[in-house]
């Protein structure tokens, strides 16, 4: 999601979709070889209960009830509750050190309305380096709040708390069957990192350099290649933390960028505060130089990988079965992290949002389904009064020598016109390719033969498409920056060793589209949608798709409820 102004200009009158490129990584993490997949990463999470039974209490819309719990929980951070509620609720834990009673954390959560008795579970704030239960703890109580219209009457059945962790920081997990191996970095709030296609008919797929000195990725490259190198290919970029496939939406609160005055897009306001009256809900927006070099003050703006300093977003539960990973987090507010160039209205450390973003990897047969849902809880008021803005669904990042982009542009609704290819496509910095309300939904990266990443994503508005300055060169001696990338060394985790100089996961060049749709974010309405990969040639990945239209198994009717 690389923020870049020449994409924001490009579609400025459709809203201001922009693609983040988070600059940097994660500080003092150390990698590990070990992967994880399947069902054995799921441990048996032995709950100990430590508040029984409550009383039903009846809450008034902001009504809110404490519980005194007041128990030690050292070593143990992964909390269950069982709640029997007809309403939206807002929480928080507060525990304290119990080493030093005055330092407090108070640690906010959200339960959707279970109309009836309903299961909570979620790692306390114990995994990153930037989290804030960083000791053993002292739960103090929790408080419920009623965030519902009405009155409501809740029942808190059960609060237990467990000692399963997440290892370490360097967990990637990963499911995987004969065709197909997928995996996501939890050290990157839970990303999609790793797509690979396992094998072909019985041949591998590999990446080489080739007779013309160029790196290409395809069936059974190494026959004619110069210098075979690799079998094992991940097909998404992972660059840093704000590449791979991940979740990214906007609210326009707080004002928007056409809203700004002059002088503050010519950055001679770094440092003051918004004026009173500036947009809306009470939101302050920070100043940023993602997408212009002299900053402005950024929208609302929850990413999944994390922000613009690369503080990560928080785990709040993961697990991972036989063919499927299931990921939540809440995200970081991406403009609201310390970009260690003294830009004051800022925030080190970052700011993790009142939103929960959950994923579902799936493997089924030859493709990848993913479920993607989104919920703010901030409570943001009047938002049908505040401009729409564009979001990607998702942000897409393909590695490099999958370079010819393939959709459909024509009017046939057969699925049978003819399909357009461009070569190279040009920088999305420059001019973005757009293609506006598609008849096929769905769009591909691949080589010369036709082979690569296709996407399904129905009920979106267009793709917009493009590929990074560097990336429109194909030769090796261009694309040999692999082994510096901040995710190939000592922040890359237990993903795959960095072998050699070109491969291309990890070089800065990198093909990008973003589904995108206008809309207006709204509170405590989740959001979901899914996306469908496939990785194979053009004329089987689009007969996939065509398959799926023609089921309506996928049809994204939700994203709708937010137009």
């Amino acid at each position: 999601m690389k923020k870049l102004a020449g994409l924001l200009a490009v579609l400025m009158s459709l809203s201001c979709l922009t693609a983040c490129d988070i600059a940097g990584i994660f500080n003092n993490l150390t990698g590990k070889d070990s992967s994880t997949s399947g069902s054995e990463d799921v441990v048996d999470e032995k709950f100990v209960e430590v508040l029984g039974a409550q009383e039903t209490v009846t809450l008034e819309p902001n009504g809110t009830h404490t519980y005194a719990v007041n128990k030690d929980i050292s070593g143990k951070d992964y909390i269950r509750l069982v709640v029997d509620s007809n309403v939206q609720l807002v929480g928080n834990f507060k525990y304290h050190d119990v080493k030093d009673n005055t330092k407090i954390v108070t640690e906010d959560f959200f339960i959707e309305n279970p109309n009836g008795e309903g299961e909570f579970k979620q790692f306390l704030d114990n995994f990153r380096l930037t989290g804030h239960g960083l000791f053993d703890k002292q739960l103090i109580s929790i408080t419920l709040s009623n965030k519902g219209d009405t009155q409501g009457k809740v029942t808190l059945k059960k609060v237990e708390i467990s000692g399963r962790k997440i290892d370490d920081y360097e967990r990637e997990v990963y499911v995987s069957n004969k065709t197909i191996k997928v995996g996501a970095d939890l050290a990157t709030g839970g990303t999609l990192t790793y797509l690979e296609r396992l094998n072909y008919d019985g041949q591998t797929v590999d990446e080489v350099i080739s007779q013309d000195d160029e790196v290409e990725i395809g069936v059974n490259a190494k026959a004619n290649a110069k210098k075979h190198l690799s079998s094992s290919v991940n097909l998404i970029n992972i660059y840093d933390a704000g590449r791979q496939f991940q979740q990214s939406y906007y609210a326009n609160v707080g004002g928007t960028l056409a809203d700004t005055p002059d002088e503050m897009k010519a950055g001679n306001y770094y440092g003051s505060k918004l004026p009173p009256d500036y947009g809306a809900n009470g939101y302050e927006r920070a100043m940023c130089t993602t997408a212009d070099q002299n900053g402005y003050y950024w929208p609302y703006n929850p990413v999944q990988g994390g922000d613009c300093n690369s503080n990560p977003s928080q785990i709040i539960d993961y697990q991972v079965s036989k063919n499927e990973i299931y990921i939540k987090v809440r995200a970081m507010d991406w403009a609201k992290g310390d970009d260690g160039r003294g830009l004051r209205n800022t925030v080190q450390g970052g700011v993790t949002t009142k939103s929960y973003m959950e994923n579902w990897y799936t493997i089924k047969g030859n493709l990848v389904y993913v479920r993607n849902r989104f919920i703010d809880w901030n409570g943001f008021k009047n938002l049908e009064k505040v401009p729409m803005h564009s979001n990607e669904l998702p942000a897409a990042y393909v590695v490099h020598p999958l370079h010819n982009y393939v959709c459909y542009t024509g009017n046939d609704n057969t699925w049978s016109g003819e399909l357009t290819t461009i070569p190279d496509l040009g920088p999305w910095n420059v001019k973005a390719h757009a293609n506006i309300d598609p008849v096929e939904e769905w769009f591909a990266w691949v080589n010369d033969d036709g082979f690569g990443v296709g996407v399904y994503v129905p009920n979106t508005d267009r793709f917009a498409s493009g590929r990074s300055n560097a990336s429109t060169y194909k030769d090796y001696l261009g694309n040999r920056n692999a082994k510096t990338s901040p995710l190939a060394g000592k922040y890359r985790y237990n993903k795959p060793e960095c072998t050699y100089d070109e491969q291309s996961c990890y070089t800065t060049n990198t093909s990008y589209t973003a589904p995108v749709v206008n809309w207006t974010m709204k509170s405590y309405v989740p959001m979901e949608y899914t996306y469908i990969m496939s990785v194979d040639y053009v004329n089987v990945m689009r007969q996939q798709f065509k398959d799926i239209f023609d089921a309506k198994t996928v049809t994204n009717e939700t994203l709708s409820s937010w137009k």
